[in-house]
């Protein structure tokens, strides 16, 4: 019986060790669940502010890199403002009488020069005006034989004085009337000696006042235009400067004599090049900016009055820490560069086995880079001053390109992350 008891304590013992060895196995160990859970999350861990690439998406976005360079740098000053003429360079032709237009003698875009026809007016009135001082005329020559008459007359004490005060009222209001007409015809364009000898000029020219090109005609022929109404628009294209406005901020950092590079909307791709000789000293309050005129150098062809142009000032030149534009990436207020931080296996690793040929090149480690703020200053032909809020080291790589790609990316890994 003692040995039965032994047995069966024995037994037990073994039946109970059994069963617990599993469960202490996967109390040590953890399981099998967990762990991959445990693993993957330290495997997709990624530090704040960084992004990780593959080849393939580098490759994708065009990524390239650098490192920060010292440039000189011209200070810039971004403006706006449009092509203009001086006041006196353009000219609004009116007619100085009434009259229908006869005859158009220019188009749009005609070069004129100052006392050319440009077109014809007539109207019976203008035939009529010639007649009356062809008739006053003549009676002013009769008047004057009358005033002389009458003054030898007084001379000789055989006429009286106020024959001779009448003849000389009548001959001087007279006179006067017709250097009037004549006045008239001159405005006209019309020459008073001409109609005096007997000439009646059935038209009226209209003429430009200056010398340069058409660029309106507001009539057609057989049109009635009253007096004073525009019949054209001429421009004188030497003078054509660029009217620029400069804000309030910059104001300060522009001076006479300054050199201006500009765009224009339909030559896009060509620069044109002013320099700043006058700044107006009055400050509109509206806009909180000033003009400013820059004579334009070299050829001014597919350059005209009105258009709008946009305009870059050079001012004091620096030498400073400079990057790209496309290094910089600007988000509010805040602008940020790209450091290539290290380099890591890459997480399609498995696919480099299976690659062909051709996605051979695409095959490699995965690029870290990290979100770096920094300050802009001045910018010059595609490079901007950087200023650093911490230090780097003087070969630290930048993102020269793809910059704006992978901030799009490192906040798309963000998002997941945060899913």
């Amino acid at each position: 019986m003692h040995i039965i008891t032994k047995i069966t304590l024995l037994l037990s013992v073994l039946a109970f060790s059994a069963c617990s060895t599993p469960d202490e196995s996967v109390s040590e160990k953890g399981a099998p669940g967990e762990a991959a859970e445990s693993h993957g999350e330290e495997e997709g861990h990624r530090e704040e502010g960084t992004v990780r690439m593959s080849p393939q998406q580098m490759k994708a976005i065009g990524l390239q890199l650098g490192t920060l360079q010292n440039r000189n740098l011209a200070g810039i000053i971004k403006v706006t403002g449009e092509l203009e003429v001086p006041p006196q360079s353009e000219a609004s032709v009116s007619a100085t009488v009434g009259g229908n237009v006869q005859e158009i003698k220019v188009i749009e875009g005609d070069k004129v020069r100052k006392g050319q026809t440009l077109a014809l007016l007539t109207h019976p009135e203008l035939v009529q005006l010639q007649v009356d001082l062809q008739e006053a005329a003549s009676r002013l020559q009769y008047l004057e034989q009358e005033y002389q008459r009458q003054q030898r007359l007084y001379e000789q004490k055989v006429g009286s004085g106020r024959d001779l005060q009448e003849a000389t009222s009548n001959y001087n209001t007279k006179k006067a009337q017709v250097e009037g007409v004549k006045s008239r015809l001159r405005i006209l364009g019309l020459n008073p000696g001409s109609i005096l000898s007997g000439k009646i000029y059935q038209s009226v020219p209209v003429v430009s006042p200056i010398s340069g090109y058409v660029q309106k005609v507001n009539i057609n022929t057989g049109q009635y235009v009253s007096p004073q109404q525009q019949m054209f628009t001429v421009v004188d294209q030497s003078q054509l400067h660029a009217d620029l406005m400069v804000f309030e901020k910059d104001i300060t950092k522009v001076k006479v004599g300054q050199k201006v590079s500009f765009n224009v909307a339909n030559a896009a791709g060509k620069e044109y090049m002013a320099t700043v000789y006058n700044m107006s000293p009055a400050f509109e309050e509206d806009t909180r900016a000033v003009h400013l005129h820059a004579d334009i150098e070299g050829s001014l062809d597919n350059l005209i009055p009105g258009m709008y142009i946009e305009g870059r000032i050079a001012t004091d030149t620096t030498t400073a820490l400079a990057l790209p534009e496309t290094a910089v990436v600007q988000e509010g207020d805040q602008s940020f560069i790209f450091v290539k931080t290290g380099e890591a296996a890459t997480e399609n690793a498995h696919l480099a086995a299976g690659a062909s040929k051709d996605s051979a090149q695409t095959v490699g480690k995965d690029w870290v880079f990290k979100q770096i703020p920094v300050v802009t200053g001045a910018s010059d032909h595609g490079w901007v001053e950087v200023k650093l809020l911490q230090p780097l080291p003087n070969d630290a790589q930048v993102a020269y390109k793809g910059a704006y790609n992978l901030i799009s990316e490192m906040k798309k890994g963000e998002t997941e992350h945060a899913d």
